[in-house]
């Protein structure tokens, strides 16, 4: 709380005088209480609080982005789906946090690895940001000569949400649980088909874990997009998918649910299992976060933590990452870091055995 010293006052003869109330007793009154006074000078007070505090935190962002020009959020995906939706969002919430203009630029391709390529590239001076994604993480196994190397080049400054991918099955399959799919897999080897959004995205990853630690064979079938993968399954032309865009549709009952990829259950699923109730150890979660270039300064790290948790508890980003099933997360840059360290010691041992690469 920012609160402004009160001035001191010397106490002079003339100053001293009596209370009212011992006035009144004197002259046999009950004393008289004004509320509406007493309780002015205590609303001033607030009100200066709140008018410091404001001018400390503009202070603050004043500081930290001196130069007159506008900060960059550079999302490495096109326009139109969840990365751009969500990277607007908090542009926009970012910009009242900050008192900063915020442009989102779209720079897709290779992976995400060309937008996150010219972050990691940029001048560490708060003025170029990206929209980081479980992609980053995943371009080290799925390209030989990547881009960017996540530890050495990019400093992380908060995770904003995690999301699982829905596994989800056609209504039409006499399939109903995890148990039954794995079952019906094993019976029915390469009958079954799994729909997802390309080489090296995490619905990949959690098709392809999944047929690892299941012990099934089930055929890949990569598509340019969720969408695409997802209408298939609807239509028939695929069995299963593998994504997150999915809770819509299983919403719609147009899917049928069968797990999700997190470590534990959805709040927007909750009769839903993790699949890492039938496969321990299973997880495959995707989430977004905020990163810089590397030798990003602590100070700057540190406000843009802080306005992401403000932002992330605002009535409209929880309305509208629910629709997604994401949850918030909202870490300290310490804590993204520590995450991000720990997904790549996990897929250092997880991707390889999977022997497929994107190149």
């Amino acid at each position: 709380m920012c609160i402004r010293p009160a001035r001191w006052r010397p106490t002079t003869s003339s100053s001293r005088r009596r209370p009212a109330s011992a006035m009144a007793a004197r002259r046999g009154r009950a004393p008289r209480h004004n509320k509406g006074k007493d309780m002015k000078p205590a609303i001033l007070l607030l009100k200066l609080i709140g008018l410091a505090c404001a001018a400390s935190l503009s202070t603050l962002a004043q500081a930290a982005w001196p130069e007159d020009k506008p900060i960059r959020l550079v999302v490495p995906f096109t326009a139109g789906g969840t990365a751009d939706a969500l990277g607007r969002s908090l542009a926009q919430q970012l910009a009242k946090e900050l008192g900063q203009t915020i442009i989102v630029e779209n720079k897709p391709g290779a992976g995400s690895m060309l937008g996150t390529r010219e972050v990691a590239g940029a001048k560490p001076d708060g003025y170029t940001l990206l929209l980081g994604t479980t992609a980053n993480v995943f371009n080290k196994y799925f390209y030989k000569k990547p881009l960017y190397d996540l530890q050495r080049d990019l400093t992380p400054i908060s995770q904003l949400v995690e999301i699982p991918n829905f596994l989800a099955v056609n209504p039409k399959l006499p399939i109903d649980t995890l148990a039954e799919l794995i079952r019906y897999a094993r019976a029915h080897p390469d009958q079954l088909s799994c729909a997802h959004s390309g080489i090296g995205a995490s619905p990949f990853v959690a098709c392809e874990l999944f047929k690892k630690m299941a012990q099934v064979r089930i055929v890949s079938v990569p598509y340019q997009g969720g969408t695409q993968a997802i209408s298939d399954v609807i239509g028939g032309t695929a069995s299963l998918v593998f994504q997150s865009e999915a809770l819509s549709y299983i919403r719609a009952g147009q899917l049928r649910p069968i797990g999700v990829t997190t470590a534990s259950r959805s709040p927007f699923l909750k009769d839903t299992p993790a699949i890492a109730e039938q496969l321990p150890g299973y997880e495959v979660s995707a989430w977004y976060g905020l990163l810089g270039p590397a030798a990003l300064p602590s100070e700057i790290s540190a406000r843009l933590a802080q306005a992401v948790m403000q932002i992330l508890r605002s009535p409209e980003m929880q309305e509208r990452l629910a629709l997604v099933g994401g949850v918030a997360v909202g870490s300290e840059p310490a804590a993204f870091k520590k995450k991000l360290d720990a997904d790549l010691a996990f897929y250092d041992q997880a991707i390889p055995a999977l022997g497929v690469n994107a190149d």
